[in-house]
């Protein structure tokens, strides 16, 4: 008999301790490998002096240390590798616990992504702290975060999305690959940013022309040739002064001639340096899996260029950038004079010049298919996370609708938030829901969005089941009003509401309204609201509003095809309670004496008339 899976919460923190320990005994190999190198070397340079001052020792005896200096080089330099991805999965665990502990300063808010002009992001509280993205994302790169964001903000085609469910499915148990993705590269913060690539891609720089390489390599043949030469005593010390006398101004005068471009071209690689290893990494991690779901087969297959891996055109342009930028380390100052001679700096600057002519527009394919690949990788470890959340049924050919059982909010405790039931559909196209503040109606409109969201994005979502449509959303739930601008909170309701029943009339749309209406009074704001459901509703769009003036249920039962629902208290003797279960009908408590006695106020002494000069609670003598 098998045993069960452990819950996703204790194998992060089983896992984070089996870290934690392996990352003191690497830390603890490093620390050794390094002091052996730096010992050995020390008794390298004794040996060095001794072979060639006093003459104790043979002069080849220092030959003897290279191989020991090498392999503890090598030693040292995988240890500290060891040590940073170790490093990295204990932030990655870290951030898993976080992410199930709903602790929203630990995690990612992707605030760059927010934008109070789009028509649900902000109302749905989709970035920032306590929102969709912190429980979402895990991705390891700023292109992966973006994809992401980019699929939260707009749904997918009917085809796009039952492909991003395949894979994510597939994706969910795959485990060990999370941990490759999230170990990779140098540092563990998000990086690839795309706007770079993009901008070195589009660089325009002129190019370099074409004799300018077959002219470049014979001079930098003959400068080896000439060294080699006299190397090996075929060329005297004149003969070689007479050759370099000739060699070297045709090489300065070359490299002149291209400096701007070179230069321009060096400039170029500054932020591309730090971000090329993890792009190799990744695409090396990624082309080494094997896919069988359609979409990521299709996202490798996007990997190959004429049957070669991807990984491997990365890689020849991290080797140039390498060489090119090694001219800026220290030890290269003792080989200037060398390096103009045989071109170093123009040569390879047109090497990358020439590879960005040949494969920029590859890699930036590259990037959109492996930040693809980190948003499902994300979305996986979301349905990782929670196991009881389900796939919804995606509907075709049918009109607007939502049809969901025991619906919850995705940013409350899945063992503790309050599921409803909540249909809206052909018969009845919009609800409206009553109740006071804080009985949970905002939050109602918020999951219902959510789940909306997280359907047409390709993710599981939380309810027992749901059905819809591919339908746009428009949201009027948090209105901010503006001073800088001159735009109040109701003008900022009315732009909304107009934007959304635009909207409405574009395409099928699922509209969600808080406490509509409510910057004037209850007789216009009674009549307003109704425009406002009659124009949706001529659009054929689908919802609800809520509203805590129960002059405005009556547009339920005015002839259109609406109903009226309700959240109520369920306080005794001025106690606000709530139990966040949606009923059926009108409003039909007061909780006007809990509201009192929250207000600390004491309605029985008002019950005989105010006080006339005494205070409600007078002083003691």
């Amino acid at each position: 008999m098998l045993e069960p899976s452990p819950r996703p919460l204790d194998f992060y923190r089983h896992r984070a301790s089996q870290v934690g320990d392996l990352t003191g005994q690497a830390n603890g190999n490093y620390t050794t490998s390094r002091m052996a190198l730096v010992v050995t070397c020390l008794l390298a340079l004794a040996v060095l002096y001794q072979s060639f001052i006093p003459k104790t020792f043979p002069m080849w005896s220092p030959a003897l240390m290279v191989p020991l200096i090498v392999y503890l080089g090598y030693r040292t330099k995988s240890c500290q590798q060891r040590l940073r991805q170790l490093r990295s999965l204990s932030d990655y665990y870290d951030r898993g616990i976080a992410r199930l502990g709903l602790k929203w300063d630990a995690l990612d808010e992707g605030a760059e992504f927010a934008d109070h002009k789009h028509l649900y992001a902000t109302d749905l509280d989709l970035f920032g702290r306590g929102s969709l993205f912190q429980v979402l994302c895990s991705a390891r790169t700023k292109a992966g975060r973006e994809t992401l964001a980019n699929w939260m903000k707009s749904p997918a085609t009917f085809e796009e999305t039952l492909a991003r469910q395949a894979a994510v499915a597939e994706l969910r148990p795959r485990q060990e690959l999370r941990e490759a993705i999230a170990a990779a590269g140098a540092k563990a913060g998000s990086e690839l940013q795309p706007a770079t690539w993009r901008a070195w891609i589009a660089e325009g720089s002129a190019p370099f022309p074409l004799w300018a390489a077959p002219v470049a390599l014979p001079i930098a043949v003959c400068a080896v040739v000439l060294a080699v030469l006299y190397g090996i005593h075929a060329l005297s010390w004149h003969g070689f002064l007479f050759g370099a006398c000739i060699l070297l101004p045709i090489a300065v005068l070359f490299a002149w001639s291209f400096h701007k471009r070179a230069t321009a071209i060096m400039d170029s690689l500054s932020p591309l340096a730090a971000e090329l290893p993890i792009l190799c990494e990744l695409l090396r991690t990624m082309e080494h899996e094997r896919f069988s779901s359609p979409k990521l087969s299709e996202l490798a297959a996007r990997l190959k260029q004429d049957g070669t891996a991807a990984s491997r055109y990365v890689h020849r342009l991290q080797t140039l950038v390498g060489l090119l930028k090694g001219r800026d380390g220290t030890w290269f100052g003792w080989l200037t004079v060398p390096s103009y001679a045989v071109l170093w700096a123009t040569q390879f600057a047109m090497a990358i010049d020439r590879w960005r002519q040949r494969h920029g527009n590859e890699l930036l394919d590259w990037l959109d298919t492996l930040s693809e690949f980190e948003a499902l990788l994300s979305i996986a470890t979301y349905n990782y996370e929670h196991p009881q959340d389900v796939f919804p049924e995606l509907v075709e050919n049918e009109g607007p609708l939502f049809e969901a059982q025991a619906l919850g909010h995705v940013l409350l405790d899945e063992n503790s938030c309050v599921r409803n039931d909540v249909r809206i559909g052909s018969e009845v196209r919009f609800l409206i829901v009553s109740g006071s503040n804080m009985s949970g109606k905002s939050t109602f409109l918020r999951a219902i969005g959510v789940n909306a969201v997280l359907a047409w994005m390709g993710a599981p979502v939380r309810c027992a089941k749901l059905r819809i449509p591919r339908l746009s959303i428009g949201a009027a739930i948090r209105m901010e009003d503006s001073v800088v601008d001159g735009r109040s909170h109701f003008f900022a309701e009315m732009q909304r509401l107009r934007q959304v029943i635009e909207l409405a009339g574009e395409t099928p749309l699922l509209f969600l309204a808080d406490e509509i209406m409510s910057g004037t009074n209850s007789h216009d704001r009674r009549i307003a609201a109704e425009w406002v459901v009659r124009a949706l509703m001529l659009r054929n769009a689908i919802g609800l509003i809520t509203t805590h003036d129960l002059a405005l249920t009556e547009i339920a039962s005015n002839g259109l095809p609406g109903r009226n629902l309700c959240f109520e208290d369920s306080g005794e003797s001025g106690n606000l309670k709530f139990d966040y279960k949606l009923c059926e009908g009108l409003l039909t408590r007061s909780n006007a004496l809990n509201i009192a006695h929250m207000l600390g106020i004491d309605t029985a002494v008002f019950a005989k008339g105010p006080p006339v000069t005494a205070p409600i609670n007078p002083p003691a003598k």
